[in-house]
């Protein structure tokens, strides 16, 4: 037995006080006085037989009791590996986590994890309960609360190593969320895994609930090179009018063995197109530059694949490549010369993304030009009602306005859609020109410009601008500094307006001649446009956006996506976050009717997960437990701490309860002595 507490046994020094209380000199007799012996010296009574014990019973009952109340001080307990021996009985609830990341494919590390699943099960007695969970990236449960070993046998016998990379905390909430739900009075987790350092990121909230037995068992072993395709690089070029990309692979070897020579494949469309041979050294890298491929199309699908070695999952990479299409707008100007001259030029230069311009006269703007731009621009033009119309069917399908309000800008009534209303223009000719601040730097307009030395708006002078009124549910992203907005956006359906309360040419300001005129045309126009960079690839636990590869204007309902494995799965009509990537490869996402392809979706493992580099666990079990803990070689279990075990026990509340009834049986053994 062991104690928390042992100092309270100073406390037993108090024993002796019952032993000084019995053997104290006590004179019964009644002294009677007598006056003619006062005199006399006074001489005490003395007697052997008082300074014996009569009473031991009532001795040994307030020892007893005294004895019990400092034992329960010192908190008890019994020290042990495991809660039976702890003298705590009865059934266990058991949930066993098995690690079924990628990494598990190296080596015979599942044939071990395997293994170790069997022991735990058949390990479990009559009236065990158990749960079988398998993780990666997420957590799967596979039985929950079995009786039968039968059942958790088959299941692990049907596992295999998955594509996702290890993640600790989903599994261990699961566990905890399982052992909650239990009634049993022994609880247990059982966490088979290489335990690799790259799974753990010490997250909180991944705690077990008290007095839970953790045991780890950790698997570990495999030889051989083990090369991984880390990431893949672009550099684009243009060669006969026809846009080329140049593929460039990052490789590393993750282990100590040397590669005297692996084979590196570019394919494109399931085709090998070139090959070529990488060394590498042992935790060596190397880069592999293959020769310019024309793009034919959208969403063309091209892996750079390995040659086989110890662990296959992260030899291939897969990719999608696009000709980059430009963004289109439509410029209404008043025709006058050069008044779209500062817009255009700048509008040119853009490659991040292109920008296709076609400037027309605001009544020349056709149907047609309208449904195959993203962004309008109004260059301080008067817009009559029926482009007006126009344009709040434009903006409500999903495409931007940017209106810059010049002296000549006329909004016509019944089309609301403008973020303010136009007043009159102000004069500021006179004295000091006007200046542009206040920017609301969270919005993606003027994020760029947030860093120190990334451009100042301050600098350029306006000489006029106009008074405008912002209508309600507008945001004013910038203001003049007499606090008239400049710059104010509004949501119409869904697309975008933004009101520029002054011109974009020189006839009211020098902005056009300033630094940060060219990066703040771009930007309104991304923004307008809702501009993204198609993203080549993705990684398995990640999501597929459904509203991938909608344009403006098409309805996304009835979509699908087919994943690598050939499945059909409906998305969302809403364009909710839904699918979670689960398969390495390409996923399709079509539309309903006739299975157009949208767009294509390239999903790898995570490279992160090639790393074998392992962790210690009592990492997790001091973050699980709420203590560190130590590991006892050879993946056997490792024992509660001393807090949790006195706590699950509780013996010095039953010593503390014996202790105050003696106090009490002493009370009623004195009070009868006394009498006698």
């Amino acid at each position: 037995m062991s104690f928390l507490a042992p100092l309270f046994f100073v406390a037993l020094a108090g024993l002796a006080v019952p032993v000084l209380i019995h053997l104290i000199q006590r004179e019964k007799k009644q002294i009677q006085q007598f006056p003619s012996l006062m005199f006399v010296r006074r001489i005490p009574y003395k007697s052997v037989q008082r300074r014996r014990i009569h009473n031991w019973l009532l001795l040994l009952v307030r020892m007893a009791a005294l004895l019990l109340i400092v034992a329960a001080f010192a908190r008890p307990f019994f020290a042990s590996g495991n809660m039976a021996a702890a003298g705590v009985q009865g059934a266990r609830e058991v949930v066993i986590l098995v690690d079924q990341s990628y990494s598990l494919g190296y080596g015979d590390r599942w044939a071990q994890a395997r293994a170790a699943a069997y022991a735990a099960v058949n390990g479990l007695g009559p009236s065990d309960r158990a749960s079988l969970v398998f993780f990666s990236t997420g957590a799967d449960i596979a039985l929950k609360s079995s009786v039968d070993k039968p059942p958790l046998n088959a299941a692990i016998a049907a596992a295999e190593p998955g594509v996702g990379a290890t993640r600790y905390a989903p599994a261990l909430k699961v566990a905890g969320s399982l052992l909650a739900e239990s009634t049993l009075p022994r609880r247990e987790v059982v966490l088979i895994s290489d335990f690799q350092r790259n799974g753990w990121r010490g997250e909180e909230g991944a705690r077990l609930p008290p007095g839970t037995l953790l045991t780890p068992v950790a698997v570990s072993g495999g030889s051989g090179a083990n090369l991984s395709v880390t990431s893949v690089s672009f550099v684009h070029s243009t060669f006969s009018d026809q846009e080329r990309v140049a593929v460039t692979a990052a490789i590393v070897n993750r282990s100590m063995a040397a590669s005297k020579g692996s084979g590196v494949t570019l394919e494109f469309g399931g085709r090998s197109i070139q090959s070529q041979s990488v060394a590498l050294d042992a935790e060596g890298t190397a880069s592999v530059t293959f020769d310019p491929v024309t793009i034919t199309g959208r969403n063309m699908r091209g892996t750079v694949r390995l040659g086989a070695d110890a662990l296959l999952p992260d030899n291939a990479f897969n990719f999608t490549v696009s000709p980059a299409e430009p963004v289109r707008v439509v410029v209404a100007d008043r025709g006058t010369a050069g008044a779209a001259l500062h817009l255009t030029r700048a509008m040119a230069i853009g490659d991040a993304p292109k920008f296709e311009t076609t400037v027309r006269e605001p009544d020349a703007i056709s149907e047609d030009d309208l449904r195959g731009a993203a962004v309008v621009v109004l260059n301080d033009v008067t817009v009559s009602a029926a482009l007006g119309r126009r344009l709040v069917r434009f903006v409500e399908s999903g495409g931007g306005l940017f209106v810059a309000a010049g002296p000549r800008a006329v909004w016509p009534d019944g089309a609301n859609l403008l973020p303010a209303t136009l007043l009159q223009p102000v004069d500021r000719t006179q004295g000091d020109a006007g200046r542009v601040g206040g920017l609301e730097f969270g919005h993606p307009v003027f994020e760029p410009f947030r860093a120190p030395r990334s451009g100042d708006f301050s600098v350029a002078r306006f000489y006029g601008y106009r008074a405008v009124k912002p209508v309600e549910g507008a945001q004013v992203l910038a203001s003049f500094d007499t606090g008239t907005p400049a710059l104010v956006e509004r949501r119409v359906g869904a697309g975008r307006v933004l009101l520029w309360a002054s011109t974009l040419d020189l006839s009211w300001s020098d902005l056009p001649l300033k630094p940060v005129y060219l990066p703040f045309v771009h930007q309104v126009l991304r923004h307008l446009s809702v501009y993204a960079q198609t993203t080549p690839w993705l990684t398995v636990g990640q999501v597929l956006d459904p509203a991938a590869g909608t344009s403006r204007g098409v309805t996304p309902s009835g979509r699908v996506a087919l994943t690598p494995s050939g499945h059909r799965v409906p998305l969302d009509e809403e364009g909710a976050d839904v699918l979670p990537l689960d398969e390495t490869g390409f996923y399709s996402v079509r539309s309903g009717l006739g299975d157009a392809e949208l767009a294509v979706v390239a999903s790898n493992v995570d490279s992160a997960e090639s790393d074998l580099t392992t962790m210690d666990p009592k990492d997790i079990v001091a973050a699980t437990l709420g203590a560190p803990t130590g590991v006892p070689g050879g993946g056997t279990g490792l024992p509660q701490t001393r807090e949790a075990q006195e706590g699950s026990q509780r013996i010095w509340w039953y010593l503390l309860f014996a202790g105050v009834l003696l106090l009490g049986a002493d009370t009623l053994l004195s009070n009868r002595l006394s009498k006698s």
